[in-house]
């Protein structure tokens, strides 16, 4: 049996919840496919919006290189019309080249005479007095010139022989032979004549072959002296002299029409 006390407070709520499912199950599967459709079309229209912004950029992209390409097409034509007009330039420029060549190759072993007399002048000493000399240059086997004008080999093809000297067995750079005799005070000043010949950069191997001493006081003496390669003039060793084209020159060239042909692109 029940009482009152035994009940529920009123103030308490017993709240029952209570569903009933009353799709059939085939209603739910359409649904859960309708769900996956319409997250599989939003993927995909993502995509083709991902694909047609990189197709954009691809064409603008395609554009701007296809408009540089008009640009170069644009300024080689003009560079090759430029050079059209410039081909008489050219082929003057190759005569002169050619010329200068020739000159340099004729030349090469052109020697300073009075470079060596001066040299000869300034080893005598006071007292000693040259009366003759002679220079004998031996004809020369030809050398080869480097494409940029230098010249590698030291002699230049000339080798001076049957020039004497102090060691016959010594072989020197010498291009040349030079036979003097004259007169001195005494033996002491031929002999500071030997050193300062010997001293001097145009000189090599300097040998007194004969001296004589006459009824006075004075000594009479013959010998030879051999040139060394620095009585050569090297006046034509500079090729962009005699052509007037030098590195500067077409640099600035260069510079002056790159120059131009950026300014036409510009505009």
């Amino acid at each position: 049996m029940i009482t009152l006390k035994d009940r529920a407070p009123a103030d308490t709520r017993v709240e029952v919840v209570s569903s009933v499912n009353l799709l059939s199950p085939w209603v739910h599967e359409e649904l859960r496919v309708r769900r996956w459709r319409q997250r599989f079309a939003l993927g995909l229209l993502a995509l083709v919006v991902v694909i047609a912004g990189a197709w954009s950029y691809e064409r603008v992209v395609l554009a701007q290189v296809e408009a540089d390409l008009r640009g170069e097409e644009a300024t080689a034509e003009s560079l090759q019309g430029r050079i059209a007009d410039l081909a008489p330039v050219q082929t003057y420029v190759d005569g002169v080249d050619r010329r200068a060549r020739a000159v340099q190759q004729q030349m090469v072993t052109d020697v300073a005479f009075s470079q060596v007399l001066e040299a000869l002048a300034d080893a005598t000493p006071a007292g000693a007095r040259i009366e003759s000399l002679s220079v004998d240059l031996p004809t020369g086997v030809g050398v080869t010139i480097a494409p940029d004008g230098t010249i590698g080999e030291v002699t230049r093809g000339l080798v001076a022989a049957g020039c004497p000297g102090p060691d016959p067995f010594a072989v020197l750079e010498v291009i040349g032979c030079v036979t003097l005799s004259g007169t001195a005070a005494d033996r002491a000043t031929v002999g500071r004549l030997v050193i300062e010949l010997a001293a001097a950069k145009e000189f090599s191997e300097p040998f007194i072959t004969t001296t004589t001493t006459d009824e006075g006081s004075s000594v009479t003496f013959s010998g030879s002296v051999a040139l060394t390669p620095k009585v050569f003039t090297g006046r034509y060793d500079d090729r962009a002299s005699l052509t007037g084209l030098t590195e500067d020159a077409s640099g600035d060239t260069t510079e002056d029409t790159t120059g131009d042909t950026t300014g036409e692109g510009s505009e």
